[in-house]
Order: C-alpha cells, then structure tokens, then sequence
C-alpha cells in the first residue's frame, strides 16, 4: 500500500460521488487512474468505498466483521475488515467525509454500488422491514 492511500481515498470518494454515477467498474478505474490514482489503489477503492458508505448509511444492520476474498470456487480466503490497512483507512476517510455533512447525493452514488446497498433496498422496496434483515458475508472477487 502506498502512503499516498488516504488522499487517493479523498479524491476517490469526489470523483465516485461525482463523475462516477453510472459508470462501470472498469470506466470507474479509468477515471480514476485518469486522476492519478494508480491502478491497484483503485481497484481497491472501487471494492471497499462502496462497502464503507454502505455501512455507515445503515448502521441498524448486524454487519459481519469479515469478508471472503474469492478467486475461484477452490480458493476462497476469509479475512477480517479490521485487519485490512486499505479498508480501515477507507472506513476512516468515510467517517471523516461524514462529519462534513456530505450531500445525498454523493452518498447514494457511491453506497449505492455496493451489493449490500442494492439487496436492502430492494428488500426494503419490497415491503421488508429494516429490523429484520440479515446480511451474509461480502465475497471480493479477486483475479490471481
């Protein structure tokens, strides 16, 4: 990890919450390679930014405290949040941009992106309620 993570992780989250509404992941990481974020480090920011706003947006839920990097049905590694540099730097520019009081709209777009976001609204959209949704573990899927 470079130690330049935390400002791509600022710019990442303005140009995600900006020019990345409805682009795909693959356009996403040209623009952000575009901005000067190297490759790997967006890939990564693509992968837990996501994940990081979702969790803030709803706090109510029972969130696991791992997830399973998975590169193919015969290699799948579970690993703790807590002990991802990339991701606990994520988590913590997300609180910091929080604090901002941030406008909706940049966290819909990047909350949004996340499988976690689009299954609870989806669930909620169909009459769930909030109280009662359960989570499974999120699967990275990873190229070796």
């Amino acid at each position: 990890m470079t130690k330049e993570f935390d400002s791509y992780v600022k710019k990442g989250i303005t140009l995600i919450g900006t020019k990345g509404k409805g682009l795909d992941d693959d356009n996403l990481i040209k623009l952000l390679v575009s901005n000067e974020i190297p490759e790997l480090e967006a890939i990564e920011i693509i992968l837990f930014l996501p994940v990081a706003f979702c969790r803030k947006l709803v706090p109510e839920i029972n969130w696991h405290h791992d997830y399973i990097d998975f590169y193919s049905k015969d290699k799948q590694i579970t690993r703790l949040y807590n002990d991802n540099p990339r991701y606990l730097i994520i988590q913590s520019e997300t609180e910091n941009y929080w604090s901002q009081n941030p406008g909706s709209d940049t966290i819909l777009n990047i909350a949004g992106r996340s499988a976690e976001f689009k299954a609870i609204n989806n669930l909620l959209n169909d009459g769930g309620k909030l109280e009662n949704i359960v989570v499974s573990q999120t699967f990275v899927v990873r190229y070796d």
